[in-house]
Parts: structure tokens; sequence; C-alpha cells
């Protein structure tokens, strides 16, 4: 599956790029897409089990069909092809049951994404530079720590220096975001507490009890916040899809946030769903007691996520899971 540089020419603002496989890929919009046809080549299965996984995946709300599919015409069709994205793509890769389905999953995540979406390859020295940058911040930061304890500098100082200190993990995460070095941090993988839909409507109940809310806030618009719960519990070949209880949270505030399930109040329920799925779950809290995501960053975290694109959705929740971790 490996590309191959071949043929690449502009077709209708995007590109078309041919594989060891012959798949035509297109290129546009930041992303990948393929038609059904295209997927059901790739996974090498009949065109309605690729029929019958995309609804799956819309039904569940794992992804939202409106901004993840593109109507198009192609050559050599009286009507509009649909188009599915990348994301997608490798959901579908989940869902197949074959061998050729998983190395596309790998295939697609570790290369596609890295090689053609972001439009370069990594430079091994430049990321080896990087990473004695960061080492040396680290240190500087931890000198600029001891230096607090000297007499001979002035209490404002040594407050600069203090605030410098304590915010030197949100300034590592910030670089590693910059860089694409964010990792995917451990997590709890002990038995989940799950959250209903039930669970979740006395929740929305209970806060427009104590805001005052309108009628409208809470008011779902249709079944993708009930399937946006659901879609945290998913499992494939009998193992979670979200293995920890940190990465369930995170896709929870995510799946909310994105799909607009009510008339008005998405965010501020996406964010109260978070943080009592982290509660239920006994993980709201560090060991010290302190919020392991305090008011401001879970307001911002959910702006983020409301305003960004499909296709940043894998490292908006390595930016969730890296400020929840320990």
């Amino acid at each position: 599956m490996s590309h191959k540089g071949k043929s690449i020419e502009d077709i209708s603002g995007g590109q078309i790029v041919l594989y060891q496989n012959n798949l035509e890929v297109k290129l546009m919009r930041d992303t990948v897409w393929l038609t059904q046809k295209q997927m059901s080549e790739l996974f090498q299965t009949e065109r309605s089990v690729i029929t019958k996984h995309l609804k799956n995946v819309f039904n569940s709300g794992e992804l939202e069909e409106k901004s993840n599919v593109q109507k198009m015409h192609i050559a050599n069709s009286d009507k509009p092809v649909a188009l599915y994205n990348l994301d997608i793509i490798i959901s579908i890769g989940y869902r197949v049951n074959s061998k050729r389905g998983t190395q596309f999953r790998i295939w697609a995540t570790n290369v596609l994404r890295k090689h053609l979406v972001e439009g370069y390859t990594l430079n091994q020295k430049r990321l080896k530079a990087q990473a004695g940058k960061i080492k040396e911040l680290q240190e500087a930061v931890s000198l600029l720590s001891n230096v607090v304890a000297l007499e001979s500098i002035s209490d404002e100082t040594k407050g600069i220096i203090q605030i410098i200190s304590e915010y030197s993990r949100g300034l590592r995460i910030l670089d590693d975001y910059d860089h694409e070095r964010l990792s995917m941090p451990g997590g709890s993988k002990r038995k989940t507490v799950i959250m209903t839909y039930e669970d979740a409507q006395e929740i929305i109940t209970a806060m427009k009890s104590k805001f005052h809310d309108s009628a409208l806030v809470g008011r779902e618009k249709d079944n993708s916040f009930k399937s946006s719960i659901g879609a945290i519990y998913q499992t494939f070949d009998g193992k979670d899809l979200y293995p920890t209880l940190e990465e369930k949270a995170a896709h929870l505030l995510y799946f909310v946030t994105k799909n607009h399930g009510f008339v008005d109040g998405n965010k501020r329920i996406a964010a109260a769903m978070f943080i009592s799925f982290l509660h239920k779950n006994k993980i709201l809290l560090r060991k010290n007691g302190s919020k392991r995501i305090d008011d401001n960053a879970l307001a911002a975290l959910t702006l983020m996520v409301a305003a960004s694109k499909p296709s940043e959705k894998y490292k908006l929740i390595k930016v969730i899971l890296n400020l929840m971790h320990e």
C-alpha cells in the first residue's frame, strides 16, 4: 500500500494519486476521500458490507455524516457520487472483519495521515534536534525552580520564576502539539462505571434547574445524543475501542459537542457529561485532591472541540488526554 508517487494531477480542485493497488484516492480539504465502491475494493469485501458499516458509524454517533461525506459529480456518472473522508475510512477499517481491514487501519493511521494529508515526511534529524531543545527547556525550568530558593533575588523575580515553573507542563504540551509530538498517554483501565442515557438525562434536568435555563436547553433534536453516549462503549473484536476511562471521557466530550444533539446548550451539556463521567469513575481529582481539568481548561477545551475541523479530532483527543494525565 506504499505510495509510489506516480500520476498526480489536479482534478476539480483535488488530486488523484495512483497507488500500487491502482486505487485512486482523492485529496481535498486536507483529507482523503473514497467512494463506497473504492472502499469495498480496498478492504476486499462486498459493497453491502461497507454500506452496513457506514450506517452503524452514523447511527452510533461516532462520526457526523454531514461533515464527513461530500457529494461530487465525477466522470461517466449522471448523478452525484458520495465520497467519504479519511476518518470514515479508518472507522470502517475498524469494523471490517478481515486481515486487509486491519492492515489498512494501521497503515492509514501511521503513514497516510503523516505523508499525504500533512504533506511532508518527518525529518528524523529535525525531531532529534527538537527533542534536545525540549530537554534543555525542561532542565532550564528545573534550574529556575532551584533559583527560587536563593535569598539574593527579589520577591518579584521569585514570583515570575515560580509562575514559569508551575506552567512548564502546559508549555511542553503546546510545544509538542506544534511539532506533532503529542503521544497518547496511559490511563486507567479498571472496570468502567457505565453512564447510561437515563443517567445523562437526570444530569441535564438538574442543570436546567440550577441555571434556570429556557425550555430549549437540553431539548433533543434527534437520537444523536443517545448515540454519542453509546459510542464510547464500542468494542472491536471483543475489545474496547477506547480502552481507558480517560479515552472514553475525552471521546464523550468530543462526540456530544460535535454532534449538536440539542436545540440549545450543546457545549455546556457536553462539558457536564465529561466531568460527570470522570466523577462517576472516580478519576475527576488527582491524588493530591486537585482537579485533573480545572474550570478554565474545561471551558477552553470544549470551545476548541466545537470550533475544530473533523480532521483535527485525533489531535484534540491527545491534547485532552495529556492535560488529564497524572
